[in-house]
């Protein structure tokens, strides 16, 4: 099901900028909207990124955008893959670990 959804786009900024032992970040939230479609399905899964994710989510935003986690609806996911499609749209991949038993490489 494809829905515009707002979601949170969590990036981790180094503060290395001085020091560049220093391995402390600051996270920024920055929130947009997304066409964002669930991915279900054992085969689809796999030809997307190669291995099972008990829930695997593709965001559809506009922009170039880049980001460590997402938060949809109050919960976390990590990102998989972005793939960008010149400065016009950007596609995050995102989801939970699933089962990793019947996973490809």
């Amino acid at each position: 099901m494809v829905r515009l959804r707002k979601i949170v786009l969590r990036d981790k900024i180094t503060n290395n900028d001085i020091d560049s032992l220093d391995d402390s970040y600051n996270i920024s939230d920055t929130e947009c909207f997304a066409h964002v479609t669930a991915v279900s399905g054992y085969q689809a899964q796999i030809n997307l990124v190669g291995k099972q994710y008990e829930s695997l989510f593709v965001a559809r935003i506009k922009g170039h955008k880049k980001a460590s986690n997402i938060v949809l609806d109050d919960k976390e996911y990590e990102i998989i893959q972005i793939r960008y499609h010149g400065i016009t749209r950007t596609d995050i991949y995102f989801g939970n670990k699933g089962s990793d038993e019947n996973a490809l490489g």
